[in-house]
């Protein structure tokens, strides 16, 4: 009779051996000893491991040792652990299978639990039984449901305070409104002030506008007051574009000093900005928006959900200017399309009111965090981030270049952005926006990784020469 045909809590704990001496810490050894029960195939993605205290008996070890080994594992991509449930593999198959992961795109990894699978499902049946298909059928209005604007108020409320429905306005993604916001505030020709890297979203909605983007020098504490001062006056630009809370790509999140000096600028030149505020509910300690600094006046607010809840929401909520009603952004809105999803605007509502919605972005944070651990694990190279963002921007050591990379590293399948994907103008920054999203799960991320790391440790001096 093989291991894998014994009792189940036989099974769990088969893949132990003894303690080797002077063959480093017993948590270490554990950790190599599950390890390599994955490579073998012995251990398979699924299978359960023994509870902690069982474990501890069982190999004659106190309970924190075990505990630091499973810690360790799941930074590693090796298992995964569910409140209620225990511990299982997330690691097995052959690792030598090709890969075809996207580090490329900035999605909110799924919760390791499945519960999104599970709260979209029961949410639709809810949906579906309180609703008529015709009532999920129809066009967006001009104006969302007074139920919606609540539950919009009440998401907005930890990071901008108490607001009326006045103005506010509900659109399929931050996109459409930056695009939108631009079709109405500028001409083509105008300049539009940003970072030196930025998102590329605006890049693009720029390009399709024949709007000028004019970048703004920026430090760790992101953009420069005096730059913006200088900026404005040679520019001649009325819009400024800001994405200061874990800054898409540098990771970088400006501090409540710099976000109240630059709302002075904001204030004192009369400039409007648009504040795009994609990641707020992924980071627990994010300084209040810009736009309570300047009282709302001369700012636009979004913020969508696709980056800490659910891309396919397509949903994004935006406050106008104080003194704005919103007609204008929702004219131009509609010009280019009919508005969001009556069944995806139901989704939100109804999550938002019943809590799921924060549950979700709970757990997604606790993914990242998870993710982020094992990026520390695997990367060796310094990069910048936070410990529940979506990415990491990292420099490329100097034998590489971003095109030579990038490419390499498809042919491996594997895909990351390089910096030449967000530059306003002029070089683009020789960094790396890895993703960590992308990947199903924790394993295929681990995976990714790796071959990250080596890639970087290759010496291509030769070859990068070729391609600067």
């Amino acid at each position: 009779m093989s291991p894998r045909d014994e009792s189940p809590l036989t099974t769990e704990i088969a893949w132990t051996r003894p303690f080797t001496a002077g063959s480093g810490a017993k948590y270490i050894q554990i950790i190599d000893m599950l390890e390599k029960s994955i490579q073998s195939g012995f251990l398979q993605h699924g299978d359960a491991l023994p509870p902690q205290r069982t474990l501890a008996a069982h190999l004659g070890v106190d309970l924190t040792t075990i505990t630091r080994a499973y810690n360790e594992a799941r930074n590693r991509g090796l298992i995964a652990s569910y409140t209620g449930r225990g511990s299982f593999v997330m690691g097995g198959g052959n690792p030598d299978l090709p890969l075809n992961v996207d580090l490329a795109m900035n999605i909110p990894p799924q919760p390791a639990n499945g519960s999104m699978t599970q709260q979209a499902g029961s949410a639709m049946a809810e949906l579906f039984a309180r609703h008529s298909i015709e009532a999920l059928s129809i066009y967006q209005h001009e104006l969302p449901p007074r139920s919606l604007l609540h539950a919009a108020q009440s998401w907005l409320r930890p990071a901008i305070g108490e607001l009326s429905g006045e103005g506010l306005v509900v659109c399929s993604g931050s996109q459409a409104a930056i695009f939108a916001i631009l079709s109405a505030r500028t001409c083509p020709g105008d300049a539009v002030l940003c970072d030196a890297v930025t998102y590329p979203g605006l890049l693009l909605a720029a390009e399709q506008l024949g709007v000028r983007l004019w970048p703004v020098a920026s430090c760790a504490d992101g953009m420069q007051p005096d730059a913006l001062e200088q900026a404005c006056q040679e520019s001649g630009a009325r819009l400024l574009y800001l994405n200061p809370t874990f800054h898409n790509p540098t990771a970088h999140t400006m501090p409540l000093g710099r976000r109240q000096e630059i709302a002075d600028v904001i204030l004192r030149r009369g400039i409007t900005l648009i504040e795009d505020d994609p990641y707020r509910y992924l980071l627990d300690d994010a300084p209040p928006p810009i736009a309570t600094l300047t009282g709302r006046r001369n700012t636009y607010y979004l913020a969508s959900l696709s980056k800490c809840l659910w891309p396919s929401l397509r949903t994004s909520f935006v406050l106008p200017p104080h003194g704005d009603d919103g007609q204008q952004l929702q004219l131009s809105l509609r010009a280019s399309s009919m508005g969001c999803s009556a069944l995806l605007l139901a989704l939100v509502e109804q999550w938002i009111n019943s809590g799921s919605a924060t549950q979700l972005v709970q757990e997604i944070q606790r993914e990242t965090r998870a993710r982020q651990r094992l990026a520390r694990t695997l990367l060796s190279h310094p990069y910048q981030t936070h410990p529940t963002g979506l990415h990491v921007w990292l420099e490329l050591p100097t034998q590489w270049n971003q095109e030579l990379f990038t490419h390499a590293l498809r042919e491996q399948g594997v895909s990351v952005a390089g910096g030449q994907s967000f530059a306003a103008a002029g070089p683009a920054p020789n960094c790396l926006r890895i993703s960590l999203g992308g990947a199903k799960d924790q394993a295929e991320l681990g995976r990714a990784l790796q071959k990250i790391e080596a890639l970087l440790n290759q010496d291509r001096r030769r070859e990068s020469r070729t391609f600067v």
